[in-house]
């Protein structure tokens, strides 16, 4: 799943990937199928389906005891007349759609930092006794193909960067509230996986290494959270018995792979963060925590007309551009 808006204009949609073509609007589907199968009013199934689909924090809560209905819909028009369902304006080409954050407004961002073995060596680092994590400002969220914009500063120092990084990194979205789980709880507590470019201004970063305030300035910038295309369902993984843990992660820039990783290279595993996090915050439905990138690149920064890519296996290709 991702959020959508439609090309010509229309408000913001919750998209499910269809036929690997498409892009279901889910909250068509289930006004039409509440209209047509339910006999329900036209004015309460748009009114019901916009409630359900149109904020995601309350989609994402709702979803494990509205799960019967979404798979209803998806089956549904799984069986229908593709010329209808374009018609009805049920389904969209992936070409007419603007993809927005897969998550438009998480409560929450947390970051995780020094996460996989081969960087902390790189770096020479000594392994944190705990996860590392740090918050991004919701600013920063960026959608698939959407551009990235390199600070050129201001009158303030410490605002323009010549060396932007892209971290590339597998996040999860907490699916429901979580305070002092157990890791044997925490897979429970995810809604799903999907991928974030941890963009940073890397000279920012080194002004002074190691000092929290820097590092902090130099992942806030707006356009620097490109996260998506697509959510998927922690059910999804675990139908398909795929592991988290063992997903092949790559960047990309201008058709060149120029870092590989796999997330069993992760020194923290999803079930330790989510246990730590809990024990210091409420995590809330819908808050994104990013896992850490593998080395990050390139050297001499990103450049205008860059196009960059995190693939990770299962879930897909964010791609963005840079200007």
């Amino acid at each position: 799943m991702t959020f959508i808006k439609a090309k010509e204009g229309a408000g913001l949609r919750l998209g499910v990937l269809w036929m690997e073509k498409y892009v279901l609007d889910l909250g068509g589907a289930l006004a039409d199928l509440l209209i047509n199968k339910y006999k329900v009013s036209i004015c309460r199934a748009y009114e019901l389906a916009h409630f359900l689909t149109s904020d995601t924090q309350r989609f994402i809560e709702l979803s494990p005891t509205m799960s019967h209905l979404i798979d209803e819909a998806t089956k549904e028009y799984g069986k229908s007349d593709l010329e209808y369902l374009i018609n009805a304006g049920i389904i969209f080409g992936l070409k007419e759609i603007k993809y927005l954050p897969a998550i438009p407004n998480p409560p929450k961002i947390i970051g995780i930092g020094l996460n996989y073995e081969e960087y902390r060596a790189m770096l020479k680092y000594p392994k944190p006794d705990v996860p590392l994590f740090f918050f991004k400002p919701s600013n920063t969220l960026l959608g698939h193909e959407d551009y990235i914009i390199i600070p050129r500063g201001g009158r303030w120092p410490g605002t323009s960067s010549k060396c932007l990084f892209h971290e590339f990194e597998m996040a999860i979205v907490i699916g429901r509230r979580a305070k002092d789980i157990t890791k044997e709880e925490a897979l429970k507590h995810i809604f799903g996986v999907t991928i974030f470019s941890d963009i940073t201004a890397h000279d920012i970063e080194m002004m002074q290494p190691g000092f929290v305030l820097y590092q902090q300035r130099s992942k806030a910038f707006n356009t620097f959270s490109p996260i998506g295309p697509w959510i998927v369902t922690m059910d999804e993984f675990i139908q398909r018995s795929i592991d988290i843990h063992n997903l092949n992660i790559l960047r990309r820039r201008n058709g060149l792979v120029e870092g590989r990783s796999n997330t069993r290279n992760m020194i923290y595993k999803v079930w330790d963060i989510v246990e730590f996090l809990s024990e210091i915050m409420t995590l809330e439905p819908g808050d994104v925590i990013s896992l850490g990138s593998p080395p990050a690149g390139p050297p001499e920064g990103l450049q205008p007309g860059d196009v960059i890519e995190a693939e990770l296996e299962f879930v897909g290709i964010l791609r963005n551009y840079v200007k």
